[in-house]
């Protein structure tokens, strides 16, 4: 069974705990070029997993 995304997603499940479990010391900058996204889908992510 896969994973449906709608057609703008732009990561899946498993980045999101990628950039989640990121080290302090990468910035989301850093996170968002490497990832290929915006730095506010980074921090939006990182904000979701404090809910």
């Amino acid at each position: 069974m896969g994973i449906k995304l709608h057609k703008q997603a732009t990561a899946t499940s498993k980045i999101r705990a990628e950039t989640q479990a990121a080290p302090f010391s990468i910035t989301d900058s850093e996170l968002a070029r490497q990832y290929g996204v915006a730095t506010a889908a980074i921090l939006r992510w990182c904000y979701r997993v404090k809910l």
